[in-house]
């Protein structure tokens, strides 16, 4: 285990990691970054962009840039419980970092003669910091000669939670000038009468749609992959050792709670039941009404599902058996672990191929004007403004707060 230098780390965060300090810096346009100079994950330690471009320049080999969440870092929450026992004894504290073989690992592994893998994940981040970092990333590697051959993007679960009903797109600067950006985050207006997840689902349909265009502008390949979770992981436990509770005086959070009791009272009926389908669904129903950890949620997963088939891109799925208990694909809530990172690993292999026979060429409709209108944040504003005042049959499916009965 890796320990940390905590006269580098910048801040903690409570909810991602309860004992102990985090190697980050918190920026107003990106959110959550690496210290200066981590640009990458490694198998065991950080690479910055310009380690990156020499070894790809000195490789002759194609690139896949991994960009996305905790997932794609390699995160693990079961260090929360050791650091805590270390803090007892005084003890060096443990990075949550290099625990586990991710998935950028496992492909390095099976693919390191042909393919340089650049594992991009941040702990926490959304699709919000995901189309930030996308462009920097690909602009930064253009500036030293890089051009990725493949982009894949994990992200989803961290969209799909609660934050105080307070959105992402609130906690970080916009595209405004400084004054007008003040006055959109002052003269936001406290929601208690539903729930608001870190990213609303219009929002993420636009980032989602805004990185896979991206990756094409920069000459690269994109890739979705379709983030599971463990159905048997109890509601509410946001740490391997710590319930994460919610207090009723936030915005939303008396919704939240109700929500979280009846997920409970369903994993707690369902769990130790016989494999069926009525298990599968109550199961399935418990992580759907759990806003409190970050878990993807089936509206978003479907977005992610509709962006890939409409932009002609590889969708990455795995298949985790679910008869049994299924935590021993995860860490934890979401992370991926074991055979999970190996399907993904070997599922971006077969894509990539399918790549390099021709399968999802670019049909030219994302270089076309119209498109690029179509998908910009523009008409998405506009569209949003005509739309307000009606109502619609797909409300709560495309609505910015789809969660609207609990």
């Amino acid at each position: 285990m890796t320990e940390i230098d905590l006269k580098k780390s910048a801040f903690s965060e409570k909810h991602l990691i309860a004992h102990g300090k985090k190697p980050f810096t918190n920026d107003p346009w990106f959110g959550r970054q690496l210290l200066p100079g981590q640009d990458f994950i490694g198998e065991a330690d950080f690479l910055s962009l310009d380690d990156a471009a020499a070894e790809i320049k000195a490789s002759n080999k194609r690139v896949l840039l991994n960009i996305g969440d905790s997932s794609t870092a390699g995160w693990d929450t079961r260090v929360t419980a050791v650091n805590k026992q270390r803090l007892k004894k005084e003890e060096p504290l443990i990075l949550a970092f290099f625990q586990y073989p991710n998935y950028s690992d496992v492909l390095r592994q099976q693919a390191g003669e042909q393919l340089i893998v650049l594992n991009a994940g941040i702990p926490g981040h959304t699709t919000l910091q995901g189309v930030r970092r996308n462009r920097k990333l690909l602009e930064g590697l253009k500036e030293r000669g890089i051009t990725p051959d493949y982009v894949s993007f994990y992200f989803g679960n961290n969209d799909c939670q609660w934050e105080n009903n307070v959105e992402d797109k609130y906690l970080v600067r916009s595209n405004l000038p400084l004054f007008l950006d003040k006055q959109r985050i002052k003269h936001r207006k406290p929601d208690f009468e539903r729930i608001h997840l870190r990213t609303n689902l219009r929002d993420f349909e636009a980032n989602v749609r805004t990185m896979l265009r991206d990756a094409r502008h920069f000459g690269a390949i994109p890739m979705v992959i379709l983030p599971e979770t463990p159905i048997y992981w109890e509601p509410g436990f946001r740490f391997v050792a710590d319930n994460f509770l919610i207090k009723d005086d936030s915005p939303g959070a008396n919704m939240v709670n109700a929500a979280l009791a009846k997920a409970t009272k369903l994993w707690e009926n369902a769990k130790d039941t016989d494999w069926s389908v009525q298990k599968a669904a109550d199961l399935s129903k418990a992580s759907e009404l759990d806003f409190v950890i970050p878990r993807i949620k089936t509206a978003y997963r479907k977005v992610l599902e509709s962006a890939a088939r409409n932009a002609n891109v590889p969708l990455v799925r795995t298949r985790i058996p679910r008869e049994d208990n299924d935590i021993e694909y995860f860490v934890d809530y979401c992370h991926p672990i074991g055979d999970a990172n190996v399907q993904i690993a070997t599922k971006l292999q077969e894509m990539i191929k399918a790549c390099d026979e021709g399968h999802y060429a670019d049909a030219g409709e994302r270089g076309s004007l119209l498109m690029r209108l179509l998908d910009s944040n523009l008409f998405g504003f506009i569209g949003r403004v005509l739309s307000r005042g009606k109502s619609s049959s797909t409300d709560s499916d495309a609505s910015d707060d789809i969660y609207t009965l609990y």
